[in-house]
């Protein structure tokens, strides 16, 4: 878990809400409590709009969503980001949108809109 903590930057490529691009994104653990963490998300190309992060780690995943804003607008609220270290100091995986069908069960809910790779800086 310690590992997690810090700023992570990397790309989001997203392909849902009539989307389809690549931007900058970056995560920042601030703190770890057992198995949950909390910080923010900044999104420098879409008008600064800065979240509110909780998530937690299951096994070999880390889980996700932004909770509210902070600064600004423009991101989905309630998305679920499912990722796990690709390397050392990097993790990918995929946002779950949460605009569409969403089905509770297993390690993943939602529709795939976008995939990340984020690393710590």
């Amino acid at each position: 878990m310690s590992e997690l903590k810090g700023t992570w930057s990397g790309t989001f490529n997203q392909y849902s809400h009539n989307i389809n691009g690549s931007f900058p994104v970056k995560l920042t653990i601030d703190a770890i409590s057992g198995a949950e963490f909390t910080g923010t998300m900044e999104w420098p190309s879409f008008d600064g709009t800065r979240t509110k992060v909780k998530g937690m780690v299951d096994g070999p995943l880390i889980k996700w969503t932004e909770t509210e804003y902070l600064k600004g607008d423009d991101a989905v609220l309630g998305g679920l980001y499912v990722t796990r270290f690709s390397a050392d100091n990097e993790i990918a995986g995929d946002w779950m949108d949460p605009k569409h069908t969403i089905t509770p069960k297993g390690p993943r809910y939602g529709t795939r809109g976008a995939d990340f790779v984020l690393k710590k800086e």
